[in-house]
């Protein structure tokens, strides 16, 4: 495929949602690529699905076109072969779009495949970012819940597995930890997978400030697995943390996940912080503590805590893929963690501590994976 002049530095990209605010893990991922893109001199085609957020006018200052389509989340979509998380994003409009040109397109998730096999598109370089091994995570969401939301969870879970090979459609597959490399790799091997690390807001690591003597964990405190790494943490680590103080903070908390944090002395709540409320209280943190019992894709939230944070205490389950154990201390267990608590709270993260931080970071340079995202387009365009 030979694209026209004026298309060779045109790329379509297909999101999700709509990536402003670039709060949470998927979407920041999707955001500062975008950002990264334009960074690097394409003109930007963004197609977003449009649920619980409004238009954004910020993304006209990094995209050149800004096309939203409704996702069709009926009772129905629940009804549908495909997974749902594909089938409430299926819009014949993408597709008209999509068509406008020939410039390559960059599906984001699984989620947004609907039209990744269409006969229309099979002379277009597409390109497939996961940001999980979908059908796992889900899998893990099943074992965490009951009811009818376990029952859909397992069902979208299976779903899933059977349309990933919908990726056999694609020209490359990228990748966004090591692990998940590897097993797209050895469940794909003719097609084209890269490892393109997560993008984020950070430039370098923050410098050296003063840190208060206070414990952190921050996420989404609507989604399972945050809940039951704070539910954790409330019953078996803060008891053994006798007179240190903990905040627990995040969008949305449940109201059973309120009153277990009312009930437990030292143990503070702050609901829907701010972004810059948040960067402050992970800058400012002994240490921001952070685990997870769902060893999928990467935690966005994990590079905020390493960029702008001090001490940073994790379990293995939060590395698996990611080349960050030398940045972080990790612990698996309750005492452990304690102990690491401890240890953090006498020992300054200092300038020798930030710079060994610097190195195993720089894996995570958005200039450097968008030039290498960018050298890996252009090789596919000169394939097809």
């Amino acid at each position: 495929m030979n694209l026209p002049s004026s298309s060779r530095q045109r790329i379509h990209v297909v999101s999700l949602q709509v990536p402003f605010p670039p709060d949470y893990g998927g979407v920041i991922d999707i955001y500062y690529k975008l950002k990264a893109l334009k960074d690097a001199g394409y003109e930007i085609w963004l197609h977003t699905f449009q649920y619980r957020r409004d238009q954004a006018e910020e993304l006209k200052e990094i995209t050149a076109k800004v096309f939203y389509y409704p996702r069709h989340r009926s009772a129905i979509q629940q009804l549908s072969l495909f997974p749902y998380i594909v089938s409430s994003r299926r819009s014949t409009k993408l597709l008209d779009d999509l068509l406008l040109d020939d410039a390559p397109i960059l599906f984001e998730g699984l989620h947004c495949c609907a039209f990744l096999s269409d006969k229309r598109l099979q002379n277009r370089l597409k390109l497939v970012r996961m940001h999980n091994i979908e059908h796992e995570y889900y899998k893990g969401l099943s074992n965490k819940t009951s009811g009818w939301k376990k029952l859909y969870y397992k069902l979208e879970s299976l779903k899933l597995k059977k349309y990933e090979k919908i990726l056999l459609h694609a020209d490359a597959i990228l990748a966004i930890t090591e692990n998940d490399r590897y097993y797209f790799s050895s469940k794909y091997p003719q097609i084209p997978i890269m490892l393109l690390p997560a993008f984020h807001a950070h430039t370098t690591v923050a410098p050296i400030g003063s840190k208060e003597n206070y414990i952190l964990y921050h996420g989404n405190l609507s989604v399972e697995e945050n809940i039951e790494a704070a539910e954790y943490l409330l019953q078996y680590v803060v008891p053994l943390t006798h007179g240190i103080s903990w905040i627990f903070t995040g969008k949305n908390p449940s109201k059973k996940l309120m009153r277990q944090i009312e009930q437990i002395p030292d143990t503070q709540l702050i609901a829907n912080p701010s972004e810059r409320q948040m960067n402050e209280l992970v800058k400012k943190a002994a240490a921001n503590i952070l685990i997870t019992f769902q060893p999928t894709g990467l935690k966005l939230k994990l590079l905020n805590a390493l960029f702008c944070g001090g001490h940073c205490i994790v379990n293995h389950q939060m590395l698996v893929g990611t080349g960050l154990d030398n940045a972080c201390t990790i612990a698996d267990t309750p005492q452990n963690m304690a102990y690491s608590i401890e240890t953090a709270l006498n020992e300054p993260f200092d300038q020798s501590k930030r710079a060994e931080r610097i190195q195993v970071l720089e894996q995570y340079n958005n200039e450097k994976n968008i030039h290498i995202l960018s050298l890996f387009i252009e090789k596919q365009i000169n394939k097809k």
